[in-house]
């Protein structure tokens, strides 16, 4: 296709699509997915950056071979918990960039370290914004929400905000040479109710008041909503977003031309495998006790842990010391481009995730390898395993319940090897599938887009400013 006729797409990312710090994966789904929209459209990926050596808010753009990337550098921590999502300063930068080059639709993948005035600047250009579900930032159901927990136990939510503290250990790493970071505590960590366990929010309520009426006003704002999972959707979204707004999209993977199906035993123990964050949202302390339970009860399975281990030090070694089976082994986390390569050490993928999961781009790429599958019940995985017959789906995320389901496939070699058959009934959309239906949704967007009630949207704009200025 003609380059001057390819549309110009600005993606929205919470962090580099290089970057290992995404959950569930996502920068490796993002960045294959990146790789392939290049060849389809005009595009400029937009990302910010932590960074305490670096000009905080300035912006760099380099022309990379198929894209052009534009990085902008934003502190790890912020001088109030409001900026976390009315952010003024990453507001001039987003507008810097619509007034600098036009663009035919604006895909927000998530707003974390960004703004959520975002889609009201796109309406003042008159430009259409997508907006994917990908994370839970927007409408968070963990940190963002007093008293939401397994105990309805309270949360504090400091770790985003600047102190004296934060302040004199930027002092004294920026004085040394530092080596280098993930990150992983910004992007994932701080949204953990380990890292926010107290007794107090420290946050007055009237400020999660005003991050929720403008959370809703997102909605107003955005033109269409991208969802991997209709179960997600339907719990939590549908009283917000109407239908017409809905796209849905199973995140696709890179297939290989040729699957593994030739026939296979397994010698030995079934080996097992977690792979993800070493979180208590994620399941990983029960995973845990339910290996040890298995050998104390004579089970040598092996559970190979794939996971940040070094920045997550704090709960790893408390998870550490649960630990008494010889059987458990913990490896690190892993690049994307090794997810496969993770996979392979073992026969059964486990994802025992106590938070909602709308991903399915490590169970495709689970099954596309043969793996069987344990997951959690009421998430985007179980509506996977529960179509396509691959695994089993826990009633209830506790060690005993997953010791059973271990030592069921361990007993069970025939019900495993049909978990693990070959995939010629398989259904995983390729990357390519996924780019082909964004690139169709964007051309549509643009083609029919027509301004909201022009008055309307200057009442709400209006509204919002004087509100900012009031604040001010």
């Amino acid at each position: 296709m003609d380059s001057e006729n390819l549309i110009s797409l600005l993606f929205v990312l919470d962090s580099s699509p290089q970057s290992d710090a995404s959950l569930a994966f996502f920068n490796s789904f993002i960045e294959q997915l990146i790789d392939c929209m290049a060849e389809k459209a005009a595009l400029t990926v937009f990302y910010p950056e932590f960074s305490d050596k670096e000009e905080h808010f300035s912006l760099s753009i380099t022309q990379m071979p198929k894209y052009r990337r534009m990085v902008t550098y934003i502190p790890t921590r912020l001088e109030s918990f409001s900026e976390t999502y009315l952010n003024e300063k990453m507001e001039g930068v987003f507008s810097f960039i619509l007034k600098e080059d036009h663009f035919d639709t604006i895909h927000i993948w998530s707003l974390k370290n960004h703004s959520f005035n975002y889609p009201a600047i796109a309406k003042e250009r008159g430009i259409p914004v997508v907006y994917t579900f990908c994370d839970g930032f927007l409408f968070s159901n963990s940190i963002f929400e007093k008293g939401l927990g397994e105990n309805g136990e309270k949360v504090r939510v400091s770790n985003f905000v600047n102190s004296s503290v934060t302040s004199f250990v930027r002092r004294l790493f920026s004085a040394v040479k530092p080596k280098p970071r993930s990150y992983w505590f910004e992007n994932i960590g701080r949204f953990s109710r380990y890292y926010n366990r107290t007794s107090e929010s420290g946050i007055d309520p009237e400020v999660f008041e005003e991050r929720a009426g403008i959370a809703d006003e997102v909605i107003s704002f955005c033109d269409k909503f991208v969802f991997f999972s209709e179960l997600e959707y339907n719990l939590f979204y549908r009283p917000l977003i109407p239908e017409s707004k809905v796209a849905f999209m199973e995140q696709g993977i890179m297939r290989e031309l040729d699957f593994w199906n030739r026939p296979f035993e397994i010698e030995g123990a079934v080996k097992f495998c977690f792979t993800g964050e070493i979180l208590p949202e994620e399941g990983i302390f029960e995973l845990v006790e339910a290996f040890n339970i298995l050998y104390s009860e004579g089970f040598r399975n092996e559970l190979h842990v794939y996971g940040e281990t070094h920045e997550n030090s704090p709960y790893f070694s408390r998870l550490k010391q649960r630990v008494k089976s010889p059987d458990i082994f913990f490896h690190g986390s892993i690049q994307g481009g090794r997810i496969n390569a993770a996979l392979n050490t073992a026969d059964v993928l486990i994802v025992p995730a106590k938070w909602m999961r709308s991903d399915t781009f490590l169970v495709n790429n689970a099954v596309s390898e043969r793996k069987a599958l344990i997951v959690s019940g009421r998430n985007a995985l179980a509506e996977k395993v529960r179509k396509s017959g691959r695994g089993i789906i826990l009633d209830e995320v506790t060690p005993r319940a997953i010791a059973d389901a271990v030592s069921e496939l361990e007993r069970n070699r025939k019900r495993l090897y049909y978990f693990m058959r070959v995939t010629d009934d398989f259904r995983v959309p390729d990357i390519n599938e996924n780019c082909e239906a964004l690139n169709s949704l964007y051309g549509e967007i643009a083609k029919n887009y027509k301004e909201a009630d022009p008055l309307l949207l200057a009442r709400k704009l209006n509204r919002r400013r004087k509100e900012r200025q009031q604040r001010g």
